[in-house]
C-alpha cells in the first residue's frame, strides 16, 4: 500500500484478501441480528422510560388528527395544551403517527419505530465509516463499539438514553448520526455526496435539534483534518475547499431546517423553553468529567462484575490513529477524536452555559461524543489489527507470520467477544415494558379507564402517596396513558414536546396542591391511592385494590372572571415570577386574573353565566348568557395562533394568568369559537428539505467544475 492511499476515498483491499470484502458483511448481519434479540422486548407492551411515554402519547394524538383531517394539530394533552410538532420534534413522532392513521395500532408503530432505531445503528456506523475512508474490518469494529457501549448516564446514547429516561428523539436522530457525519466528512474532504450529506444531516437535526447542532460542530472540528487531505491532492489555493464546501453545508443545514427554528422566532412568546433543569441535566464539570473517564461512566456499564474494554481500548486507540494520521493513513480516526475533544469540553463548560430558557443543555452532547468515541475506538483498533497483519506478512519463515497474525486477531477477538459477551445482556436488561414492574399495578389501569371515560369534563391530575409502602401515580403510565386510551387530558407533564411547547409547564412544574390545581387548571379528576385520597377529598368515582378514582369541583374549561390588574412589562422570568406569586394567592380561586402586557386593563365583576361549552379538535366553543359586560376565561394555554369569533365576527383574544385566554363578551347570549390554526406557511417550511438538497446537488455540480478549472 502507497504512502497516501489511505487519504483517498474508501480504499480497496488487495486481491489476495478478497474475504476482507465479503465476510465483514456477514459479521454485521450477524451483530444487527444480535440487536434484534436485544432490543425485541419493546413489543410486550407499554416501553419504559418517561419521555417514551409521553412521545407514544402524542403519536397517538397525532394519529387520531391525520385520521379525520385535522393538521392544525392543537394537542390538549399536557401543560394547558400545546401545538404539537409546531416548534420542532414533529418527525419522530410523525413516523407512528403517520402509520397509525394508516393502518391503526399506533403502539405497534412506535414500538417498531423504537426497535429500528436501535438496530439499525450497527449498518449505519458501518456505512458511515466506510464512506469517511475505512476499511471493511475496521468499519465493522466501529459498529461493535457504536453497538455495545452503555454509560452509567441517563442522557447518553444507545439503551441508557433511550430506556432509561426516554429520549426516543435522541435515539431516532442518533440513529442517523454516523451517516450525517460521514456522508458529511466525505462532502467536505472530497467534494463527492453533497446530497446524502445534506439529506442525513436534516433527519438528524429534525428528529432533535441538539444532535442537528452537534453534527455540524463535528464537521466543523473535522475540517483541519479535511484541509490537510485536500492539501495533498491539490495545488496552489484549493486546499481550501474544504472549508468553501463546509460552509456550503452549514447554510443548506439552516435553510433546511428552517421548519424547526423560523416559528420559534416568529413566536416566541407561545415557546415555553426549558424554565427547569432535570437534576444531572448541567453536566458533571470538569472534575466530574475527569471523574467519568477514569471509572468508564463515557462507554461502559459501571457494575463490579462488567470489564471496562471500551474505556480501556481509549488511549491505545488514540494513540493509534495519531500514528496513523503520521503515516498518511485513515485520517478519519484524528477526524473522530477532534469532533470528541470538542464535545467532551462543552460537556465540561456546561454549567456556565445555562440561558434564561436554557435551550441548550450541554449534557444532551453525550450521546453525539459516545458515538465519535466508540467509532473512533473501534475502528483503530481494528484498523491496527489489520496494519500488523499486513505488516507481517513479508516475515519469513510463513509459519511464525502466520502465528504472530493469529495472535493479534486473537487480541482482538477476545476484546470484541467480551465486548459483546457483557453488553449484549446488559442492553436487553435494560429494555423494560409496564408488565415488568409489578409494583405499579399496571392492570389496575384498566377499570379505572373506563371510569374516566364515564366521568365529567375536565383534566387529569395525578398524586402519590407520601411513604414508600403506597404504590403510587405518578410514574409516567399513570400519568399519560389515561390520555392514550381515555381521552382524558393530563394536568401536567414532564418531558417531551409537551414540555418545551407550552408556557404553562413553568407554573406546573410546582403543582399546586390538588384543590387549586382542580380550580386553576380544569383538572377536576385525581387519581390516587388508599393512602392519600381520603385527605384529597371529592367524591369517589371508582376504586381498586391499591388506586382511588377522585373528582373535585372545578369551574369547568370555561367560567365568567376578573381581571384585577396586569403583570408589570418586564424580562420574561420576572414575569414569569409574578405570575407563580399570583397561583400562591386566593385570587385564583376567586377567578380574579392578571392581564399579560398588552392584553388589557381590570374589568369590572363577573355578572354572566356559561351556557354550554364544546370542545373538538383544535376547536373550543362555548355559549355564554351576559348580563353586563363580562370576561370569560378559558382554560386553555395562550398562543398567538389562536384566533376567536363571538357571533361569526372576529374578537379579540386576552392573554391572562397563569398562560390562558379570556374574551371580553357584551350583554347578550352570544356563541364563541375559538380555533387554533396553523399557518399554511409553516408547513410549506418543510419543502425546504428537498430544496436544501436539490441545491446541494447543484452546488456539488458547480464546485466540481471550478475544481476542474481552477
Amino acid at each position: 500500500m502507497s504512502a497516501g492511499a489511505g487519504s483517498s476515498a474508501t480504499q480497496r483491499v488487495r486481491p489476495s484478501d478478497p474475504w476482507l470484502d465479503h465476510l465483514p458483511l456477514v459479521a454485521l448481519a450477524a451483530l444487527t441480528g444480535l440487536t434484534c434479540w436485544m432490543y425485541g422486548h419493546v413489543f410486550a407492551g407499554e416501553i419504559c422510560g418517561d419521555d417514551n411515554t409521553y412521545h407514544y402519547a402524542e403519536a397517538a394524538f397525532l394519529a387520531d388528527a391525520f385520521a379525520h383531517g385535522d393538521f392544525d394539530l392543537w394537542n390538549p394533552s399536557a401543560n394547558g395544551g400545546f401545538p404539537s410538532g409546531y416548534y420542532y420534534q414533529l418527525l419522530p413522532a410523525a413516523i407512528p403517527g403517520v402509520l397509525g392513521a394508516l393502518f391503526g395500532h399506533v403502539l405497534f408503530w412506535f414500538q417498531l419505530t423504537i426497535f429500528l432505531s436501535m438496530v439499525l445503528v450497527p449498518a449505519a456506523t458501518y456505512r458511515g465509516l466506510r464512506v469517511m475512508g475505512a476499511e471493511p474490518w475496521p468499519a465493522f469494529g466501529g459498529a461493535v463499539a457504536a453497538c455495545f457501549f452503555l454509560s452509567g448516564e441517563k442522557w447518553g446514547a444507545g439503551a441508557e438514553g433511550v430506556f432509561w429516561v426516554g429520549l426516543y428523539t435522541q435515539g431516532v436522530a442518533m440513529a442517523a448520526y454516523p451517516l450525517a457525519i460521514g456522508y458529511g466528512y466525505r462532502w467536505m474532504a472530497r467534494g463527492k455526496g453533497a446530497v446524502a450529506a445534506t439529506g442525513w444531516g436534516l433527519f438528524v437535526g429534525l428528529s432533535h435539534p441538539v444532535a442537528g447542532v452537534a453534527a455540524g460542530a463535528a464537521l466543523a472540528t473535522m475540517l483541519p483534518v479535511a484541509l490537510v487531505e485536500q492539501q495533498e491532492r491539490a495545488v496552489r489555493l484549493r486546499y481550501l475547499w474544504p472549508l468553501v464546501r463546509l460552509v456550503v453545508l452549514g447554510v443548506l443545514y439552516v435553510a433546511g431546517s428552517a421548519s424547526a427554528w423560523v416559528q420559534v422566532l416568529v413566536d416566541y412568546e407561545a415557546f415555553g423553553g426549558f424554565p427547569h433543569r432535570v437534576p444531572g441535566e448541567d453536566g458533571p464539570g470538569f472534575e466530574g468529567l475527569q471523574t467519568w473517564l477514569r471509572n468508564g461512566h463515557f462507554l461502559d456499564f459501571e457494575r463490579p462484575e462488567t470489564p471496562r474494554v471500551l474505556t480501556a481500548l481509549m488511549v491505545p486507540s488514540l494513540v493509534l490513529s495519531v500514528f496513523f494520521f503520521w503515516l498518511r493513513r485513515w485520517r478519519y480516526l484524528v477526524a473522530l477524536w477532534l469532533s470528541a475533544f470538542a464535545f467532551a469540553y462543552v460537556i465540561a463548560f456546561g454549567r456556565a452555559l445555562k440561558t434564561a430558557d436554557d435551550l441548550f443543555p450541554a449534557v444532551r452532547v453525550l450521546g453525539p461524543l459516545q458515538f465519535s468515541l466508540t467509532m473512533a475506538i473501534g475502528a483503530a483498533c481494528v484498523a491496527g489489527v489489520v496494519a500488523g497483519v499486513r505488516a507481517l506478512e513479508p516475515v519469513r519463515p510463513a509459519w511464525v507470520a502466520r502465528l504472530c497474525q493469529g495472535a493479534l486477531a486473537f487480541l482482538i477477538g477476545v476484546a470484541l467477544v467480551c465486548t459483546v459477551a457483557t453488553a449484549a445482556g446488559l442492553h436487553h436488561e435494560r429494555v423494560k415494558v409496564a408488565e415488568d414492574y409489578p409494583r405499579i399495578h399496571r392492570r389496575e389501569l384498566d377499570p379505572l379507564l373506563e371510569a374516566m371515560r364515564k366521568a365529567g369534563p375536565g383534566r387529569i391530575q395525578n398524586r402519590g402517596g407520601t411513604t414508600s409502602k403506597a404504590p403510587g401515580v405518578e410514574n409516567h403510565w399513570f400519568i399519560i396513558l389515561p390520555s392514550v386510551y381515555a381521552g382524558r387530558d393530563q394536568l401536567v407533564t414532564y418531558g417531551a414536546a409537551g414540555l418545551q411547547s407550552s408556557t404553562n409547564f413553568v407554573y406546573l412544574w410546582s403543582t399546586p396542591n390538588p384543590i387549586r390545581s382542580a380550580w386553576i387548571y380544569d383538572a377536576p379528576l385525581v387519581l390516587t391511592n388508599h393512602e392519600r385520597g381520603p385527605t384529597i377529598g371529592g367524591t369517589l368515582l371508582a376504586s381498586t385494590e391499591h388506586f382511588e378514582l377522585r373528582e373535585l369541583p372545578s369551574p369547568g374549561l370555561v367560567s365568567a372572571a376578573q381581571v384585577v390588574g396586569e403583570i408589570p412589562p418586564g424580562p420574561r422570568d420576572k414575569m414569569r415570577k409574578v405570575v407563580l406569586r399570583w397561583q400562591a394567592t386566593d385570587q385564583p380561586m376567586h377567578e380574579q386574573l392578571l392581564a399579560w402586557p398588552g392584553s388589557g386593563i381590570a374589568g369590572p365583576p363577573p355578572d354572566g353565566d356559561v351556557l354550554e361549552v364544546k370542545r373538538g379538535r383544535s376547536r373550543i366553543t362555548f355559549r355564554a348568557q351576559v348580563r353586563s359586560k363580562t370576561t370569560f376565561l378559558v382554560r386553555e394555554g395562550w398562543h398567538p395562533r389562536w384566533v376567536a369569533t363571538v357571533d361569526g365576527k372576529p374578537a379579540r383574544i386576552r392573554r391572562v394568568t397563569p398562560d390562558m385566554m379570556a374574551l371580553d363578551l357584551e350583554p347578550g347570549e352570544h356563541t364563541v369559537v375559538l380555533r387554533f390554526e396553523r399557518p399554511l406557511w409553516l408547513w410549506l417550511l418543510w419543502l425546504c428539505v428537498p430544496l436544501a438538497m436539490l441545491a446541494g446537488w447543484l452546488a456539488e455540480r458547480l464546485l466540481r467544475r471550478d475544481a476542474a478549472l481552477a
